[in-house]
C-alpha cells in the first residue's frame, strides 16, 4: 500500500511522540516505584528502631505478654506481613504473623501452623518481600533480634495502577498532538503541495494557472518560484505557439494556421452546406522592389500589403501570408461568383494604391488567382493548388488580373507536370538538337553567321515549341543542365567545321538568366579552353531579364565574359524595362531589334519611329544592330537603307539542323562571289 506524504508524517510524529511519552513514562513510574519502596523501609525501620528501644526490658523480665504486644503492634501496620523477636540463637521468642497476605497465606498451608523459622527460611530472599532485621542490644549485651517483614504488593499495585493510567494519558496525548500537528502540516504543507501539484497538473494540459502565495517561508518562496516558471512557460508557449502560427514579419497567420483555418472552414461549410472562395494573391514584379530599393523596403511593402487588405476583408474572414510575397484570403458565406468577384476587385485596389516607402511612390500590382469550395476542390490541399495554379493564369493576362479556376486550368497544369518529367528525360535520350539560323550582312547579303536554336523533337508531342519548354526549364531549373550541354555542343560543331577546314563565322548563344547565374563565365572558359575555340567565334545573347538581377554580380560576370573576349549582345532591346539605363550601366556590343518591331516595316509608322531611333541610338553608342524576323524584301531593304548592320528571317534562310548547316557552310565557302540568297519559301 502507498501511503501520501500525510500519512508518512504522521506515521513519523506517531511514533517519536510514542517512544518519547512511553521512554518518560516508564521512567516516571520507575522513579515513583523506588520512592515509595524507598519509604516503606524508612518506615519498617523505624519501627524496628522502636521495638530495638523498648523491648530489652521485656525480655529481661521475661514478659512474653508485653513482646508479644510489640510484635502484633508492628505486625498490624501497614504492608507489614510479619514481625518477629528471636533470641541470639535465632529462636522466636515472641511472634506475629499477617496470616491475610497472599504469599504468608501460601506458605502457611504449606507449612505447620507453630513452624515459623521454617516459614522465615521459606520467605528469605522472596523478591515480593523487604526484609529487615534490628539488633536488640542492653548495655552492650546482644539479647536477640527484631525481625520485620513488609510486602511490596501495595507497590506493585500501586505501579500497575500508575502504569494503566500513564498509558491511557500516553495514548490520549499522542492521538491529540498527532492530529493537531496532522491538522497543522496538512494546512500548512499539504494544502500548499497539492495546489502546485494541481497547478503542475494543468500546465500539463496547457493551462497556466498561478499559486496564491500566503506565507514568506519555503512554501511560500516555492510556490513564488512555481509563478515564474509558469509565467516563464506560459510566454515561450505563447512565443512558440506565435512563431509556429503567425508570420514573424507581418503578424498574419502563416501557412500552416492558414490550412488548419481552411479545414475547419471545410468542416463548417459541409455542415450548412455553403461555399466559400479562396483567393491566392501574388505580387507582380516583387523582385524589382527588393533590388532596386532594397530588402528593408521590401519588407514594407509586404507588411503594408497585408495590412491593407486585411483591412479590406470582413471579421469572418481570414488573410495569411504563405511566404514571399504570396498571400492567401479566406472567404466565407460567400453567394455566387459576383460577390467573389467584388471582392477581387476590392484586394487589387487596396493592393495597388500607391504607397510612400523610404521617400519613394511605390505602386504594387497583384494577381490573384480563385478557387471555390466544393466547386474546385474538397480538400484543402487541393483548393490552394488550384488557386496557385489559377494566379499563375492570372499572371499570364497581365499585372492587376484574378482569374476564376477552371478545369481547362487543371488540364494545362497536369500537362505541364507530365512535360517537366519529359524534359528531365530529354537529354539522356538525345531528343534534344541544335538548329542553326543564319545572319547575314543587310547590305550585301553576305554570311556572317548563325544563331543557335534549340529543338526538342519528343517521340508522341513531336517538335515542342522553345517558347514552351524553355520557360518550363527555366522555372525548374533543368535550364542549367540544358544550357550547359549547348554550350559543349557548339564548341564541339565550331571544333568540327575547323578540323574540316570551314569557317562558320561567329555563332550567337541564348543565355538564360538562370543559367547566368551559375558561374557562367568560368564555365564558359573552360568549354572554350577544351575544344580551342576563340572568342571571336561566340555571341552570347543576353536578355534584359538577366540585368534585373543584382547589379553588381551582374557586372562583375559581364566583366568575367568581357575579360574572356566573347561578344555581348542585348537579346529582344526594347521588350523589357529601363533599357537606356542598362545601356549605360552595362557594355554591349550589339543590340538585337526584337521581330516585333520588324514586322511592321516599312509601313507602319509606329515601327518605323521606333527602328529608326533605336539604330541611331547604337550609332551614337558604336554598337551593331541585328534585326530578327526579316521575313519579305521591304523589309530587308528598309534596313539595308537605314544602316542596319545584320539580319536574319525567313528571307534569308530558315533554322538548320547541325547537316545542313555544314552542307548550306560548305556550299558558301565553294563560291568565289559572296552569295545573295533568294527569299526562302515559307
Amino acid at each position: 500500500m502507498r501511503l501520501g506524504l500525510g500519512a508518512k508524517f504522521t506515521l513519523t510524529v506517531l511514533t517519536i511522540l510514542a517512544v518519547t511519552m512511553a521512554a518518560n513514562t516508564f521512567y516516571f513510574l520507575d522513579t515513583s516505584a523506588r520512592f515509595h519502596e524507598q519509604q516503606l523501609v524508612e518506615r519498617g525501620r523505624a519501627l524496628g528502631r522502636l521495638i530495638s528501644l523498648v523491648s530489652p526490658d521485656a525480655i529481661l523480665g521475661f514478659d512474653l505478654l508485653l513482646l508479644n504486644d510489640y510484635t502484633r503492634e508492628v505486625s498490624s501496620q501497614r504492608d507489614v506481613v510479619y514481625g518477629v523477636i528471636v533470641n541470639p540463637h535465632g529462636v522466636p521468642i515472641s511472634s506475629y504473623i499477617n496470616d491475610s497476605d497472599p504469599l504468608i497465606k501460601k506458605h502457611l498451608d504449606a507449612a505447620k501452623s507453630n513452624d515459623v523459622l521454617k516459614l522465615l527460611q521459606e520467605l528469605d530472599g522472596r523478591a515480593e518481600l523487604i526484609q529487615l532485621q534490628f539488633p536488640i542490644i542492653h548495655n552492650g549485651v546482644l539479647l536477640g533480634r527484631f525481625l520485620v517483614g513488609i510486602s511490596r504488593q501495595s507497590l506493585q499495585s500501586e505501579f500497575r495502577r500508575q502504569l494503566i493510567v500513564q498509558i491511557l494519558v500516553l495514548t490520549a496525548i499522542v492521538l491529540f498532538l498527532s492530529a493537531a500537528i496532522y491538522a497543522v502540516f496538512r494546512f500548512n504543507v499539504l494544502f500548499p503541495i497539492r495546489k502546485l501539484i494541481s497547478a503542475s497538473e494543468e500546465v500539463g494540459r496547457g493551462q497556466y494557472t498561478l499559486v496564491e502565495v500566503r506565507s514568506a517561508d519555503e512554501l511560500g518562496l516555492l510556490a513564488r518560484a512555481f509563478n515564474a516558471m509558469i509565467e516563464e512557460v506560459r510566454q515561450e508557449q505563447a512565443k512558440l505557439h506565435r512563431q509556429a502560427n503567425f508570420d514573424v514579419l507581418t503578424g498574419l497567420p502563416n501557412r500552416m494556421m492558414a490550412l488548419d483555418r481552411i479545414d475547419q472552414e471545410i468542416s463548417r461549410a459541409r455542415r450548412s452546406h455553403q461555399r466559400f472562395a479562396m483567393f491566392f494573391i501574388d505580387l507582380d514584379n516583387f523582385k524589382n522592389v527588393n533590388d532596386s530599393l532594397g530588402h528593408a523596403v521590401g519588407d514594407e511593402l509586404l507588411v503594408a500589403t497585408g495590412a491593407r487588405v486585411q483591412a479590406t476583408l470582413r471579421d469572418a474572414d481570414t488573410v495569411a501570408r504563405l511566404g514571399g510575397d504570396e498571400f492567401l484570403v479566406l472567404a466565407p458565406d460567400v453567394t455566387d461568383e459576383v460577390q467573389v468577384e467584388e471582392i477581387a476587385e476590392r484586394l487589387i485596389r487596396a493592393v495597388s494604391e500607391p504607397l510612400e516607402l523610404n521617400g519613394r511612390k511605390v505602386v504594387a500590382r497583384c494577381s490573384i488567382g480563385i478557387a471555390l469550395f466544393p466547386d474546385n476542390g474538397e480538400s484543402g490541399e487541393m483548393l490552394m493548388a488550384n488557386a496557385d495554379n489559377a494566379m499563375y493564369q492570372a499572371k499570364s493576362m497581365g499585372e492587376g488580373s484574378a482569374i476564376f479556376f477552371t478545369e481547362e486550368m487543371n488540364t494545362r497544369l497536369h500537362e505541364r507536370m507530365h512535360m517537366e518529367q519529359d524534359l528531365n528525360l530529354a537529354l539522356d535520350l538525345g531528343q534534344l538538337a541544335l538548329h542553326f539560323q543564319p545572319i547575314f550582312d543587310t547590305a550585301t547579303q553576305s554570311h556572317r553567321g548563325a544563331e543557335v536554336l534549340l529543338r526538342w523533337h519528343h517521340p508522341e508531342r513531336g517538335t515542342v515549341n522553345p517558347e514552351v519548354f524553355i520557360p518550363l526549364a527555366e522555372a525548374t531549373g533543368q535550364i542549367v543542365g540544358i544550357g550547359d550541354w549547348v554550350l559543349e555542343q557548339v564548341c564541339r560543331s565550331w571544333l568540327a567545321w575547323h578540323k574540316a577546314g570551314i569557317d562558320p563565322g561567329f555563332l550567337a548563344i541564348n543565355i538564360s538568366r538562370i543559367q547566368f547565374r551559375k558561374r557562367f563565365s568560368q564555365r564558359l572558359a573552360e568549354l572554350m579552353s577544351i575544344y580551342g575555340v576563340p572568342p571571336h567565334a561566340l555571341e552570347l545573347e543576353i536578355t534584359e531579364s538577366v540585368l534585373l538581377d543584382d547589379h553588381h554580380q551582374v557586372a562583375e560576370e559581364l566583366s568575367s565574359l568581357r575579360a574572356v573576349g566573347v561578344t555581348l549582345s542585348l537579346d529582344d532591346f526594347g521588350t523589357g524595362y529601363s533599357s537606356l539605363s542598362y545601356l549605360k550601366r552595362f557594355r554591349f556590343d550589339v543590340l538585337k531589334i526584337d521581330r516585333s518591331f520588324v514586322a511592321g516595316l516599312p509601313h507602319d509608322p509606329d515601327d518605323v519611329s521606333l527602328v529608326k531611333a533605336i539604330l541611331a541610338m547604337a550609332k551614337g553608342l558604336d554598337l551593331k544592330v541585328v534585326a530578327e524576323g526579316v521575313e519579305n524584301h521591304d523589309q530587308l531593304g528598309f534596313l539595308a537603307l537605314q544602316g542596319c548592320d545584320l539580319a536574319q528571317g525567313y528571307l534569308l534562310a530558315r533554322p538548320m539542323n547541325d547537316e545542313a548547316y555544314t552542307s548550306h557552310l560548305k556550299s558558301l565557302q565553294a563560291s568565289v562571289e559572296p552569295l545573295r540568297l533568294a527569299a526562302a519559301p515559307r
